[in-house]
């Protein structure tokens, strides 16, 4: 059977779906309505606030206690203070001309680098073609070192060519002999330079001394074969003319002769020995630079290959470092030679031990080595005097401190206390400043300690802490007082009364 449809059964069907629409409108805005009511309820009730609630909030907080540990420890009274670190002398190595012939100076060669280290034999640099090299002596070199040459210089020239494995021979130390000569030669060949020698002069002495000894020694066998012959002439030379016969000499005549000619000769060898003892190998005082310690760091290099040489060259420090505490007065007391210290570079955390060396008088000057000024004029000066010169002439002598002294008006006073690490310093804290820790007084043994806020004293002079336990009761607790350092006291409680490490003293509120 088929259905139909009219159209008022069309028409019908809208209106009904309407009103169910319209109902679920109405009821979706009541319950938005309802809860906008609640939430503006919920925001009146917290505004809304009874005289109580408010003057509760209005009141100071409860009353509160620090508290800190009782604790069982070595207590160290001690000082902290800063220090400086830099080393005792700094040397200024100045080229100079080892030659007259040398009219201007240029740097030819670098051997060194900053920051490099140099140990003995070693070269720094080559100015005008000629070498400079370190060796170590306490004596900086003042002279040309020649054969010949006595002293001090001599002797650790000696020392540092020997320790280079170039032996000196039988030389007498200290004197410029020739197994000297040789050592000096063979380290230059080494060194790959030509060998300086003491000149023109000099071999010209030699030659002229060595002449007069070979006619010596010509005329001695002469006159000792005239004698063996009975001859009473001279040998004729070939093709020379024949002399007349001459009646024999006395034999008192020929002795007498060969006396005379062999003194001579041993005048003009002792001569020739003089001249030779002076001749040779030597070392221009231009080419060296001695140090008290090597191997020595390079702290600076002013120049380059083609440059003018002219003022300092090369900077060197030699001798370890040394480290200055700087303490205020109030510091100061108390402190005394022995006392054992903690050196601290906080950049690297490296902590070194060592103890107090010297305590010295207030000043204002900071901490510094000295300036040592090696060569310049005073190489110069020997080159062109030749072998003159003495330990008068010692260039940079007494030096001057390193760098502009603080002690003008306005500056600071304190207390340089100079310390002795107990190991070296290492070379990276050169220039640096670092913690200085001086240990006053140290405890036997552990001790009960608080800390100090945490002891009050009465009115009638008797000191005590105040302990608190878990419930928060307090005891007092009265004790005596010992050493203190780095803001703890130590503390003996009174007879009868307790204080273990662990227990809670107040320390504030």
């Amino acid at each position: 059977m088929t259905t139909t449809s009219t159209a008022d059964d069309v028409t019908a069907a809208p209106p009904a779906r309407s009103r169910g629409v319209r109902r679920r409108r109405v009821l979706v805005g009541v319950a938005l309505a309802a809860g906008l009511v609640a939430v503006g309820g919920l925001g009146a009730a917290t505004l809304v606030k009874s005289p109580a609630e408010r003057a509760a909030q209005a009141a100071a907080p409860p009353n509160s206690l620090i508290t800190a540990p009782v604790v069982s420890q070595v207590l160290t009274k001690s000082v902290v203070a800063r220090a400086v670190v830099y080393p005792p002398a700094q040397y200024n190595v100045v080229p100079a001309a080892a030659s007259p012939d040398v009219t201007q100076l240029f740097v030819s060669k670098l051997g060194v680098r900053t920051g490099d280290t140099v140990a003995a034999g070693e070269l720094l640099a080559e100015v005008s073609g000629q070498p400079l090299f370190a060796l170590p002596g306490p004596v900086p070199a003042y002279r040309d070192i020649r054969p010949g040459s006595t002293g001090p210089d001599v002797s650790e020239l000696q020392d540092a060519l020997e320790g280079l494995g170039y032996s000196v021979g039988d030389d007498d130390k200290g004197v410029f002999g020739r197994g000297t000569a040789q050592a000096v030669t063979a380290f230059y060949r080494k060194l790959g330079y030509p060998v300086p020698t003491t000149g023109a002069t000099t071999q010209q002495a030699v030659d002229t001394a060595q002449k007069a000894v070979d006619t010596d020694k010509q005329t001695v066998d002469s006159l000792t074969a005239q004698k063996k012959a009975g001859a009473t002439q001279p040998p004729t030379q070939p093709g020379a003319p024949t002399a007349p016969a001459q009646p024999p000499a006395p034999a008192g005549d020929i002795d007498q002769q060969l006396a005379i000619a062999k003194k001579q000769l041993a005048t003009d060898q002792a001569a020739l020995a003089k001249a030779r003892a002076v001749n040779g190998p030597m070392v221009p005082a231009a080419h060296v630079v001695f140090l008290p310690a090597l191997p020595a760091a390079v702290t600076a290099v002013n120049g380059s290959v083609g440059s003018p040489a002219s003022g300092t060259l090369v900077s060197l420090t030699s001798g370890g470092l040394n480290i200055t505490g700087q303490l205020t007065p109030s510091q100061a007391a108390g402190v005394k030679p022995g006392m054992a210290v903690e050196i601290l570079a906080e950049d690297t955390n490296t902590t070194i031990a060592g103890t107090v060396a010297e305590v010295g008088a207030p000043t204002t000057a900071p901490p510094a080595g000295k300036v040592i000024t090696l060569g310049g004029a005073a190489a110069a000066g020997a080159a062109a005097a030749g072998n003159g010169g003495g330990p008068g002439a010692q260039p940079g002598g007494g030096g001057a401190p390193a760098g502009p002294p603080n002690n003008g008006p306005g500056a600071t006073s304190y207390v340089p206390v100079a310390i002795a690490p107990g190991i070296p310093l290492p070379a990276a804290l050169n220039g640096k400043n670092v913690r200085l820790t001086v240990l006053k007084d140290k405890a036997s043994a552990p001790v009960t300690a608080v800390p100090v806020a945490a002891v009050s004293t009465n009115a009638a002079g008797q000191t005590s802490v105040t302990t608190v336990d878990a419930a928060g009761n307090r005891t007092t607790v009265p004790v005596t007082t010992g050493v203190s350092a780095d803001g703890m006291v130590a503390v003996t409680p009174a007879a009868g009364t307790e204080l273990r490490p662990g227990d809670q003293v107040v320390v504030g509120k």
